[in-house]
């Protein structure tokens, strides 16, 4: 070889294996060994690692928040083609609120020697969401202030598995169709598309999460009336001759002409098959709504004939508005007082459940608004609909954030119902769209393609979006930790690059 030809470089590496993060289901009660989320455990003398917001510099200096440590000593050998290590852990920190966190100020990876006991993280460390970007939202909660600055604690297993892809189309695919079948055998799982469905509470604290998420939820506050905008094209619609009177006259008419087109399933002899007797049942039910709302707008109209009784009335009713949402909030706050003198990690009666749910559901307010409508093709006509807004409307309390809380408490899983258990299991086995947590071998992109062969850049950790830790990255997306052959042969974690892929 001549003395100016270059050198060519060192081989890349084919992985035989990666390893998938599998969530423990149920969590065992073991030494810690591997985990995801709740706080790290490293010596006293690593520090907490923090950085500088590349997006918001203004802010300083800020923690990082813990994603995940891993016991080393549980990689097979012939992982990242034997290198990397095999005793003590890593650790991943990142900042989850930034857009496009792929600087070197987005994330840490740490390799610790031995584990320390479990380190609280500094006073200063901001929200694990604060709302700024898309995510999984924290509406149960009063305030921003009071968004968890921690995930919960799920321990894993490190499940090895052959490092294979196959190409589909134009793309490369890596994790086998229905992988957590494969991870879970014999073990029922839901499909990663259906959530369960929304528990009620089971516990006192389930019952303050509805009542702080009507508290954080923005209600209706007062509007004087000077700052009610009425649209010109209303005023000028409602100021026609008859114009008013017309609006039930149209309602009148579609309802006639839908009861004519319904009249089969209408009128006759009862059905003998059960479809049609549930079709007779569903069309007799839309009969009775168009008569109830029909009613009811003829008694608004009659109550409010020109086009200054309804704006009269449209000021009023916003004004009456805002004050029923200043009063429906105090006397939320006065239901969570009461709830407060309850040990909030206990079972609460159905029937006291029941009797909250019935007052939030009976703080109701009832209104009318205008809307755009079309007549005879032409745009720009008058509607009118009512409304009812309660209490009740504004709850997001996500129970399910707090079924998986006390599923990987030990002490606090016997609180959750047998049924609401086998509902939530399935679903916590699965994966979001089919993507699973791994270390080494092809990584399973959104946006970009494993390269299938040798390669110099090996994949340290594969972090996808999990319904199960409430995690959402971007959008439903995933982190990539990728590190070169030769820093990671020097156990130089400081050279690790991280990318964000979302849909």
């Amino acid at each position: 070889m001549g003395r100016d030809a270059p050198i060519p470089p060192p081989p890349g590496i084919s992985e035989s294996v990666s390893v998938v993060l599998r969530r423990q289901i149920p969590p065992r009660v073991e030494a810690p060994r591997s985990w995801l989320g709740g706080l790290p455990m490293m010596p006293d003398h690593i520090e907490w690692p923090r950085s500088i917001s590349s997006e918001y510099p203004d802010r300083g200096e800020r923690p990082l928040h813990f994603v995940a440590q891993i016991a080393c000593a549980d990689l097979p050998a012939e992982l990242w083609g034997g290198l990397g290590p095999r005793q003590g852990w890593l650790l991943l920190f990142i900042d989850p609120n930034q857009g496009v966190p792929e600087g070197p100020d987005a994330f840490r990876i740490l390799h610790v020697d031995a584990l320390g006991s479990e380190r609280e993280p500094p006073a200063d460390l901001g929200p694990v969401h604060d709302g700024v970007y898309s995510g999984f939202d924290y509406d149960y909660c009063r305030t921003a202030d009071e968004v968890p600055r921690r995930w919960r604690r799920w321990p894993v297993d490190l499940v090895v598995v052959p490092n294979e892809a196959r190409i589909e189309g134009q793309r490369s695919r890596v994790a086998p169709e229905n992988f957590a079948s494969i991870l879970y055998p014999g073990q029922p799982v839901a499909s990663d598309r259906q959530r369960p469905d929304e528990p009620e509470p089971f516990t006192w604290r389930g019952a303050l999460q509805v009542l702080d998420s009507v508290a954080r939820t923005r209600a209706p506050s007062v509007t004087p009336p000077d700052k009610l905008k009425i649209p010109d094209w209303l005023v000028e619609r409602l100021s026609q001759p008859g114009y008013v009177g017309s609006i039930l006259a149209v309602i009148e008419a579609d309802d006639a002409s839908w009861t004519a087109m319904s009249r089969a399933d209408l009128e006759g002899p009862e059905p003998e098959d059960e479809a049609t007797r549930l079709r007779r049942a569903q069309t007799r039910r839309a009969a009775e709504n168009r008569r109830a709302r029909r009613e009811a707008l003829a008694a608004f109209l009659a109550s409010h004939p020109t086009l200054e009784s309804i704006v009269d009335y449209l000021h009023r009713s916003e004004r009456e508005l805002g004050e029923w949402g200043t009063a429906m909030r105090a006397r939320v706050a006065v239901e969570r007082s009461a709830v407060l003198t309850h040990d909030l990690d206990s079972s609460i009666p159905d029937d006291a459940w029941q009797a909250l749910k019935a007052r939030l559901q009976q703080d109701a307010f009832r209104f009318w608004r205008y809307s755009s409508a079309d007549r005879d093709g032409e745009r720009g006509h008058v509607a009118f609909h009512e409304h009812e807004i309660s209490a009740w409307s504004f709850q997001r309390g996500h129970i399910r954030e707090l079924v998986a809380d006390y599923y990987v408490d030990e002490a606090k899983r016997p609180l959750i119902p047998p049924a609401v258990l086998s509902e939530f299991e399935p679903h916590w086995r699965s994966l979001y769209h089919n993507r699973p947590h791994r270390i080494g071998g092809y990584h399973d992109g959104l946006q970009s393609d494993a390269q299938i062969g040798p390669t110099h850049d090996l994949l340290l950790l594969q972090i996808a979006t999990d319904d199960a830790m409430h995690w959402c990255w971007g959008d439903a997306g995933a982190y990539y930790v990728f590190i070169g052959m030769d820093a990671l042969k020097e156990m130089n974690f400081s050279q690790a690059t991280i990318t964000l892929e979302c849909y």
